[in-house]
This record gives structure tokens, C-alpha cells and sequence, in this order.
């Protein structure tokens, strides 16, 4: 008896676990710079989900701007979340960098 009612605590436990990760995970995605900012979109339309960008760049590599956006912090820490366009205003990709190291490797955006 004692081992199950050992084994329903652990399971408990676990999933309880595993739900706060999900929710503090959830909380990220919706930011809606994250949820609703798809590629192809235009600056404008991305300014219209997600307000003004925290700085704004020209990408030597990737070719094209880059806007910069601050995001609910993660462990205590400042989050940033970058979206590129390319030379015609529209997204190209995003993602939880800055735009400077997104510049440093435009694959490893994708």
C-alpha cells in the first residue's frame, strides 16, 4: 500500500511539474510579436500587432533592416526577440535573439 500511494505522489508531483513549465513556456508565445507575426507580413503590419520596435538596425549579412523588440524576461533575465525584413519591407524571419547576433549568422535564425 505504502508504494503505491508513494507512486501517485511521484506521478503527482511530476505532472504538476510539467504544467507549470508549460504555462511559464505559454507565457512567451503570447507576446504578440511572437504569436502573430508571421513571415511575408509588412513593417506596418507588424507595428500595428506588436507596437514600436527597442532599436532598429541595417543587416550587413542578412541583407536588409532588423527591429528589435523587448519580451517578458525569462529567469530573471531581459528576453529580446528580433524581427528582420528584407530590402522590400517585408518579414523575412524572427526569432528570441537580438539583431546583432542574428547578423553574426543569419542560417541559425531559420
Amino acid at each position: 500500500m505504502n508504494k503505491k500511494m508513494l507512486l501517485v505522489v511521484a506521478t503527482a508531483v511530476s505532472v504538476l511539474a510539467g504544467c507549470q513549465t508549460y504555462d511559464r513556456a505559454a507565457s512567451y508565445v503570447k507576446e504578440p510579436v511572437v504569436s502573430d507575426v508571421k513571415v511575408g507580413m509588412t513593417k506596418s503590419q507588424v507595428r500595428a500587432i506588436a507596437g514600436p520596435p527597442s532599436t532598429e538596425a541595417t543587416l550587413i549579412h542578412a541583407k536588409g533592416t532588423c527591429q528589435t523588440y523587448a519580451v517578458a524576461p525569462r529567469d530573471g533575465k531581459a528576453q529580446t526577440y528580433f524581427v528582420s525584413y528584407n530590402d522590400t519591407g517585408h518579414v523575412m524571419n524572427k526569432g528570441y535573439q537580438s539583431c546583432s547576433d542574428y547578423d553574426k549568422d543569419p542560417q541559425a535564425g531559420q
